[in-house]
């Protein structure tokens, strides 16, 4: 199957930057299990073999790697020093556009946005810098700054590749302008993996409107364009960016089968998803997992899994504290609540996923 040039780049928006080539010998082990424990739910086990790794490789995505981590463990300052660090001597702005975009994927976007601004003034006519701003402002909620500057683009998005067009669409979209998005989607690619990528962008039209049968029906063909493959661990880089895609289409496809009541089929979509390195699809692929657990009565099972999301990501330790209070009966407020403001910080473009998710929450937790 032949990747189309355009689709591979769309960019920038979605690219995470370059993979860190390997030390060797023991810093390789070393990276490999700081890994494993991350994912595990032991980050602070894990940071001083991020730190080792990228003081050892110096390589940019080691050190984002590790910045990135220091973010989710609450050390900010440490985190932004470290950043900084990578934008120093950045005349072109290609640090800045790929500080930002791992800075969205690890869901935090308001402190993307101005890394990816620097990134565009740096070409304000290259495409990918435009999206990848845009898709910063949109998921930190700031649509009104977005819709300015798509505005800027009309006159250009006519010349942009297929894959630019369709990447703007899905930001339209997420702003709620559908029916210009319409029209950059009417055109079908002619490769499968765009065509991929256009019926996942297409759905998320039917998201907004919740016509879930519509959802599930679009994003499991969109499943199917691509190799059984592609969701195993090693992926070559040109596949990278359609691989991240479709853990999104089986989030959003396993929540809509959910809200079908077609539980069963449900669990397999969200416990693929959440092998994601994207936050906040790894996170709300969880929560769904938490769900399918408290609707079955397997509340410590549920339990343990939020649990190692905190030990992952500590902007879910308060909100799980709340839930778990709330579970024992000491809790007065909303028990969810906290839970929906810490997933929809990582990503605001994605209310239309947030909501449906944590209703599915708030009605799992109903004893039967």
């Amino acid at each position: 199957m032949r990747v189309p040039v355009e689709l591979l780049s769309i960019l920038f928006a979605a690219a995470l930057g370059p993979v860190a080539t390997g030390a060797g010998g023991e810093g390789s082990v070393a990276f490999y299990v700081a890994g494993e424990l991350d994912q595990q739910g032991k980050l602070t086990e894990a940071l001083p073999l991020y730190r080792s790794r990228a003081e050892e490789t110096r390589t940019q995505a080691d050190r984002l790697r590790y910045a990135t981590a220091l973010l989710r463990a609450g050390q900010r300052e440490a985190a932004e020093a470290l950043l900084g660090e990578l934008r120093r001597q950045d005349a072109h702005g290609e640090s800045a556009a790929i500080v930002a975009s791992s800075l969205l994927a690890a869901g935090f976007p308001a402190l993307a946005v101005p890394h990816a601004r620097a990134a565009h003034e740096a070409a304000p006519r290259d495409p990918g810098r435009t999206l990848l701003l845009v898709r910063a402002l949109t998921a930190a909620g700031d649509r009104e700054s977005a819709h300015a500057l798509i505005a800027k683009t009309r006159g250009e998005a006519a010349r942009w590749a297929d894959g630019e067009r369709l990447e703007l669409a899905r930001w339209q979209i997420r702003m709620g302008d559908v029916r210009p998005a319409r029209t950059l989607l009417d055109r079908e690619p002619p490769e499968v993996v765009g065509q991929m990528f256009r019926d996942s962008i297409r759905a998320d039209v039917a998201l907004g409107q919740r016509d879930w049968p519509a959802v599930s029906e679009l994003l499991g063909r969109a499943e199917r364009r691509v190799p059984a493959g592609l969701t195993g661990k090693r992926v070559a880089r040109a596949w990278r960016n359609a691989q991240r895609e479709l853990y999104s289409v089986q989030l959003r496809r396993a929540l809509a089968l959910w809200r079908e009541g077609q539980h069963d089929r449900a669990v397999p979509e969200a416990r693929s998803a959440q092998a994601s390195d994207e936050e906040y699809v790894r996170s709300a692929a969880i929560l769904l997992l938490a769900v399918s657990d408290f609707a079955a009565g397997r509340r410590a099972e549920a339990q343990a899994r939020l649990d190692a999301l905190v030990g992952h990501d500590h902007r879910f330790a308060e909100p799980v504290a709340h839930l778990r209070k709330a579970l024992a009966g000491d809790a007065k407020d909303d028990p969810v609540a906290p839970l929906a403001a810490a997933l929809a910080g990582e990503d605001r473009s994605l209310e239309f996923v947030t909501a449906p998710l944590i209703e599915s929450l708030r009605e799992s937790m109903v004893t039967p």
